[in-house]
């Protein structure tokens, strides 16, 4: 365009003259008119990158009726219609075609497609075509620039007054939409799901003009990339709440997402990777010796490739090597060299503001220290690779150096500083998710590779499969090149043990979240990543909440959805499968994660060419193939590939698939059906058909709980019982309700979730016998008519066992004793009063008919010493029962071995216990009796404790540890705290013991276990009082007490609080007596002569704690001047003691007895004959044995 002023020929997009700045007018638009429909679709054509119609024409066909997560923005103009009335609607049109030019070319550089042009903005969606897994961050990325490009081009008319600041309004949501047909205008019809296109429309309505609105679905997702403002909760049009609404401020720092860290709250230590890591320190330990080697590690997102690097690091080894780093990112196909500059710039600590002259500053000293003389040969050329603008002196070596030229000194000087920094110190170059790096650098880098061959380099690249361009690629070159020195780790999913060892080192989860841990272990195949975003988005959505300091999970957790990070990683693969490949998957996704050939023949459509599709999917690892009873069956290689694959299909269309499925195995394998009972429930139930899946679920139920799949047995029973339920309506049948309330009981229990279980033993038991009254007075004669019947069968016993029992009386027997071994856990008052009523009935039966009925009578034996009822009573049950349990009879025999132990163990005779037997605890593992294996354990070693045999209580210990770590049964966890906690307080290693205790507590607050809780928070007590810390013990026993009084406890742990209670009350008293100018408070002495009552009241109930109660009774006496009742309790203390040959107590009896008698105010001399000072050194002699040393030294100050 000429300048009317000067005549100077200006550019044609110019508005004011170049030379002499006169304005310049722009030409008139040829007609006069309102852009057509047809134009604005031409706008979009015209705008569009080549490369990215080219994509959207080739997929067209591809994604109609895919339900999608895309992400939606919307964009439009401030002040269009006062600007169209002053400029008119020519300058208009020709303004706001520069405009639409911004909107689109930023669109389609981040790979979003514009779906409608209105008067002065766009509708435009990310996502929509390739499922993006990077689409909010895309969208953003594009508004930001957007804005950016708007303010340089108001900025250029800012000499028209007419038009003012051009500035944009943009709103961005993220959600759901089903997609329908692309047409050749390129454009995308999609049906709404939810408001996820209103909710855009609504930010972009509320955002300022210049700023970018966001709504909390796409914060959430891109909080960790960008800085925004939080704008609070505004009332938005059809929604009854307020919503969180967030301003874009700018990006973060760089655009790398953190790969590790606790963004969100969880961290666990790596599980399952040793081969792997041990591998790759190989290599570095080959480089250490001066051999190099290319390193790929290979696997999907998520399964820990960046966490073994981050391993490795941590390895000592690593500290002589120097370790490169860069990465690749999503958006970075087009951006030359990107990881290869990032490497370069961690490597010169170049950060993203520093100017060019201070990057080449620091790039030329972090050369020169490699070699000082040389460094100027390679300056320039790095520089220009890392785009830094080099001074004019540098400039002049590039001068004439251009295309394969360039690429050519740009190659030598990267290897050439690759050689002499390998001289100095051996090198590990890293590159992460090379799967989307630019051409450029794997051209550089399989250059780069050679030098492997002769340098102390080792070259890791870290990348996805099934990248053909990139990751591919480089596998074949090293495979062709350089084969002898390149080594692939394939990262495969962790199995379920160690998926769930994973889980619950995330949120320290116990076995009380089995079925949760179960469900993701399910869901997410194995994969580390997948299964933090799960426990994140359980975060995220407040269905894993912290509470006294460690993760709670909340009800809801069982319903959520699969986090969106997760599923988009997932879909974004499946996009760049062909058509069949996609289609034969969708139809593998309705049949299940795992699907037998057949039945996929059957139900896929004709036209899938079935062989060469299954072959390729299983080459780029979607599947993979096996056998099972001769039967070819392929399988997911990840379960949320599964579900991210049968998301995308139509709800509609996923029953008439399920129906097809079920159907085609019916008709398949009519002859071996039960072997596919789950997978008939499956589809039936998704195919909504009730009657029939609630007939498969029973079955698959049944079927799992043969092979002890306790949680599977647990998910079909809730499930047909959910099922029965919601078809039958008021028309319930009380039997099949119970059979399906027993099953669910049963697995419950199998799986140690006692507490759960106890509801469903009592629902079911009311249809096989009555129940125990709850009404008080009923309960009690109910208890006492129980009681009677029970006596008569031990002193009457030709009245009673005579019954045969029915099938229906052997399941009510089954249930009952099962809910009577649980109950002995979690509520002895209930067991108590349950177990009259259990014995009343199996009474009736002869015993040698009821598999276990001799068993389950001995269990009796139990009921009576446990609860501290009768010792005689239990013992008669033992001697009636001694000679007819056979020692063949493994289980029969197990069970009279517990309660002959822990009968003579409450009763004190310990000499009659048989001794800890390896063997036999072998012999009920060998047969899954975890349950009665770690009995055995804590009941034998219980008493061994006491008497101070440690040695063998700590190989006890560890078995019930190894149980642990083998079954991950809660009772074993439990008995194993309680045995421990024990061991160590009795063996006064105290540091131990507290730290012991402590981990019991904050694992029992988790498990419900309030007795069990009572019992440490007492022991913890004994401990501060032995520490010298009786404020500290207080509390614990104001807590221990709190829990006593909420529950019925058995004496045997009553008598702990009661003993701990006493001697606190003793610690007291001690320091009031050495106060001299103190006076005790009366009713401080009232109340420790109750507390003395209680403890003397229970002791005779519970061995354990007779010699130390009878020691502190005599020591009270003692204080209180009573010296004969000291001496007598004294007396009793060492009787007892070596009858037990209780010896730690024992010990502490007889050197505390002594000193005592030491004082001068003392009236006796001797004790049972035994003079003082040979009282001490018997104490001193055994606490040597025993290897006491903290009462060793405690006795050594006493002393002097």
């Amino acid at each position: 365009m000429k300048c009317p002023s000067c005549n100077f020929e200006n550019p044609k997009d110019m508005l004011f003259c170049g030379k002499c700045g006169h304005q310049l007018h722009l030409p008139s638009a040829p007609a006069s008119h309102r852009p057509s429909a047809e134009e604005k679709l031409q706008r979009i054509q015209r705008y569009l990158p080549e490369a990215l119609a080219k994509k959207i024409l080739s997929q067209k066909d591809r994604v109609e009726g895919e339900r999608r997560q895309v992400t939606i923005m919307f964009c439009d103009m401030k002040g269009f219609t006062p600007l169209t009335e002053r400029l008119g609607p020519e300058e208009t049109f020709t303004l706001m075609d520069k405009v639409f030019e911004i909107l689109l070319r930023q669109v389609g550089e981040y790979e979003g497609t514009v779906n409608e042009i209105r008067g002065d903005g766009i509708l435009a969606v990310f996502g929509a075509l390739d499922a993006l897994e990077d689409a909010p961050q895309r969208a953003i990325r594009s508004a930001i620039d957007i804005h950016r490009k708007i303010a340089a081009f108001s900025e250029s008319l800012a000499g028209d007054r007419r038009i003012g600041p051009i500035q944009l309004r943009i709103g961005i949501n993220t959600g759901p939409v089903v997609i329908g047909t692309v047409g050749n205008d390129l454009r995308v019809q999609f049906t709404v799901v939810g408001d996820t296109i209103n909710m855009a429309s609504r930010m972009e309505a509320m955002a300022a003009p210049g700023t970018t609105y966001v709504t909390e679905d796409t914060y959430r997702v891109t909080k960790d990339l960008f800085h925004y403002k939080p704008i609070g909760k505004k009332p938005v049009k059809g929604k009854e709440d307020p919503i969180s609404v967030y301003e874009v401020i700018s990006p973060k720092g760089d655009m790398y997402r953190p790969r590790l860290g606790a963004e969100r709250m969880i961290y666990a230590d790596m599980v399952d990777r040793r081969s792997e890591l041990s591998l790759l320190a190989d290599q570095v330990m080959r480089a250490i010796n001066g051999k190099g080697s290319v390193v790929n590690i290979i696997g999907e997102a998520g399964i820990g490739k960046s966490r073994l690097l981050s391993e490795l690091r941590n390895r000592e080894l690593m500290n002589d090597v120097t370790i490169l780093e860069g990465r690749a990112i999503s958006i970075g196909k087009n951006l030359s060299f990107h990881p290869i500059i990032d490497l370069l710039k961690q490597w010169t600590e170049i950060t993203a503001d520093d100017v060019d002259a201070t990057a080449l500053q620091k790039l030329q000293t972090s050369l020169r220290n490699l070699f000082p003389e040389e460094y100027v040969e390679v300056l320039p050329f790095l520089a220009t690779l890392m785009g830094i603008k080099v001074t004019e002196s540098l400039s002049e070596r590039l001068k004439g150096i251009e295309g394969d030229a360039l690429e050519n000194m740009i190659l030598k000087s990267v290897r050439t500083l690759l050689i002499r920094a390998a001289e100095v110190n051996p090198i590990v170059i890293v590159v992460e998710d090379l799967h989307w790096a630019d051409k450029s650098s794997i051209e550089l880098m399989e250059s780069a590779f050679r030098l492997a061959e002769n340098h102390r380099i080792v070259f890791v690249n870290v990348f996805r499969p099934g990248y053909e361009e990139t990751g591919d690629r480089i596998l074949k070159t090293l495979k062709e090149k350089l084969q002898v020195h390149s080594v692939d780790i394939w990262m495969k999913p962790l199995d379920e043990s160690d998926t769930e060892s994973l889980i619950t080192k995330i949120a320290h989860l116990t076995d009380v979240h089995r079925p949760l841990i179960a469900q993701i272990v399910q869901r997410t195949g194995g994969n580390p990543f997948f299964v933090e975003e799960v426990m994140r988005s359980f975060i995220d959505d407040h269905a894993l909440v912290i509470k006294d300091g460690r993760f709670q999970v909340m009800e809801k957790a069982s319903t959520l959805p699969i986090p969106r990070t997760i599923h988009d990683v997932l879909t974004a693969r499946m996009d760049r499968l062909e058509e069949q490949s996609r289609d034969l998957l969708k139809v593998a996704s309705v049949i299940g994660r795992t699907f037998l050939h057949r039945i996929l023949l059957r139900v896929a459509p004709s036209t899938v060419e079935m062989g060469a599709t299954l072959s390729y999917l299983q080459e780029i690892q979607l599947l993979r193939q096996s056998s099972r009873g001769g039967e070819v069956e392929y399988l997911f290689n990840h379960a949320l590939v599964q579900e991210a694959t049968y998301e995308s299909i139509l709800p509609s269309k996923r029953k008439e698939l399920h129906l097809k499925v079920a159907d085609a195995i019916e008709t398949i394998f009519a002859r071996t059906i039960h072997e596919f009972y789950g997978m008939l429930a499956y589809h039936y139930s998704k195919a909504e058909s009730d009657d029939k899946a609630r007939e498969y679920l029973m079955k698959a139920g049944e079927e799992a709980l043969k092979s002890s799949a306790s949680n599977e047995a647990l998910y079909y029973y809730q499930e047909a019982l959910s099922t029965y339920i919601k078809s039958h309506g008021d028309h319930i049948v009380p039997e099949d309700v119970a059979l399906i309330e027993k099953n669910i009981a049963l697995a419950l229990y199998n799986k140690g979730d006692y507490i759960k279980a106890i509801p469903f033993f009592d629902r079911a038991l009311k249809y096989y016998w009555p129940q125990l009254p709850r009404n008080t007075v009923s309960a009690v004669f109910a208890t006492l008519s129980g009681f009677i019947a029970l006596l008569l069968s031990l002193y009457f016993p030709a009245l009673k066992f005579k019954s045969q029992p029915t099938e229906r009386d052997k399941d009510a027997i089954d249930l009952f004793f099962k809910k009577l071994k649980a109950l002995a856990i979690i509520d002895p008052k209930s067991f108590f009063l349950e177990s009259f009523h259990f014995y009343k009935n199996l009474t009736r039966f002869d015993l040698a008919k009821i598999e276990l009925g001799m068993g389950m009578f001995v269990g009796a034996s139990t009921f009576f010493s446990f609860t501290g009822i009768s010792f005689r009573l239990s013992r008669k049950i033992l001697e009636h029962l001694k000679e007819k349990v056979r020692k063949d009879d493994i289980k029969s025999f197990t069970v009279y071995d517990f309660s002959e132990a822990l009968h003579n163990y409450l009763e004190g005779d310990w000499g009659a216990i048989s001794e800890f037997d390896d063997e036999f605890v072998n012999k009920n593992l060998n047969i899954g009796e975890t349950y009665w294996a770690s009995q055995h354990c804590f009941w034998h070693g219980s008493y061994l404790l006491h008497q101070g045999r440690f040695e063998l209580v700590q190989h006890i210990v560890n078995r019930l540890n190894g149980i642990i770590e083998s079954y991950e049964n809660e009772l074993s966890i439990l008995l194993k705290f309680l045995l421990n906690s024990n061991f160590l307080l009795e063996a006064r290693r105290v540091d131990e013991a507290l730290r012991e205790i402590e981990q019991a507590i904050a694992t029992l607050k988790n498990t419900g276990q309030a007795q069990s809780l009572m019992h440490m928070y007492s022991m913890k007590a004994r401990l501060y009082l032995l520490l010298g810390r009786p404020e500290e013990a207080s509390t614990c026993l104001e807590q221990a007490w709190t829990m006593a009084c909420e529950m019925e406890t058995v004496p045997w742990k009553l008598c702990c609080y009661c003993r701990s209670r006493f001697e606190h009350d003793l610690y007291i008293l001690k320091e009031s007596k050495q106060d001299t100018g103190r006076v005790v408070d009366p009713a401080f002495m009232t109340t420790m002569h109750k507390d003395m009552k209680k403890l003397l009241k229970l002791v005779p109930k519970v061995a354990q704690h007779r010699v130390p109660a009878y020691r502190s009774v005599g020591h009270f006496y003692w204080l209180t001047g009573k010296q004969d009742d000291a001496v007598e309790w004294w007396s009793k203390a060492v009787d007892v003691g070596e009858r037990q040959q209780a010896r730690p107590e024992l010990a502490r009896t007889y050197f505390e007895v002594g000193m005592r008698l030491l004082e001068p105010a003392s009236r006796y001399h001797d004790l049972n004959g035994i003079g003082p000072e040979e009282l001490v050194e018997k104490g001193k002699a055994l606490m040597r044995q025993m290897d006491l040393r903290w009462d060793l030294e405690k006795a050594g100050l006493q002393m002097l």
